[in-house]
């Protein structure tokens, strides 16, 4: 059975329940899924979907990223209508704690946070969980670090780990799963040919005017990931 979540927006303080059990083997996550091409954005729902190994920020864009993960339920069923005996290890997932490791080379403090949200996985089955891992609070906050920051850049991790619990009533975590992010500023915006107001000086001069040249497509997260078009920029759409 697969299933994909839309995205969760309910971010809040972390507040790490207790007797939650580490069963990476039964409920793990395996990658961040990218998504099909605009305008469509499809969410992947396959295992063979091509994964993500990290991820850019662009605070002049955003100042928050979503990851769609691929989370599995690696339990066997264990109902059997001839008993009968109702099933018992399919996976209420609950929600996500987030921890931020800082750029020892430019450190800034991050909080931990929870992302509470609601998700059934069969035994045996697979979902693509769709979560703000940076929300725009500490988005806002590492933009205000990146500023301070020598090379204009700053790398970052965040540790995923999902919990949530069986139909039988035990609770389960998932492995921390580590996900790095860079973050820039500007980084992630282009000016396409014949856009540049002055082509000789650094960085994009975009003439936000221009309608002669084609706009790109629209991506599915700006600033996240993916090269926008100046013409889409905050400084052009204002």
């Amino acid at each position: 059975m697969k299933a994909f979540l839309p995205l969760a927006f309910a971010v809040g303080l972390l507040a790490v329940g207790s007797g939650c059990q580490d069963d990476w083997q039964s409920f793990f996550v395996h990658d961040n899924k990218r998504l099909g091409e605009p305008p469509g954005c499809e969410i992947p729902t396959e295992a063979s979907a091509a994964g993500l190994l990290g991820g850019l920020l662009d605070t002049d864009v955003s100042t928050s990223y979503a990851a769609y993960l691929f989370v599995e339920n690696g339990m066997i069923s264990r109902a059997d209508p001839g008993l009968p005996r109702a099933e018992s290890n399919g996976i209420f997932v609950q929600g996500a704690y987030l921890y931020y490791e800082p750029d020892p080379a430019c450190p800034g403090s991050y909080p931990s946070q929870e992302v509470r949200f609601s998700n059934y996985i069969a035994p045996g089955g697979t979902a693509t969980v769709g979560i703000w891992v940076i929300p725009p609070s500490v988005g806002q906050a590492m933009a205000e670090t990146l500023a301070g920051c020598a090379n204009g850049r700053l790398d970052v991790t965040v540790t995923i780990q999902m919990f949530g619990v069986t139909q039988a009533g035990t609770d389960m975590l998932t492995q921390e799963f580590d996900y790095p992010i860079s973050v820039c500023a500007g980084c992630l915006i282009f000016c396409p040919t014949g856009i540049d107001l002055d082509p000789v000086a650094d960085g994009c001069q975009c003439d936000c005017m221009n309608t002669e040249v084609e706009l790109a497509e629209m991506p599915c997260h700006p600033g996240q990931d993916d090269y926008l078009d100046c013409r889409l920029s905050p400084e052009c759409v204002r």
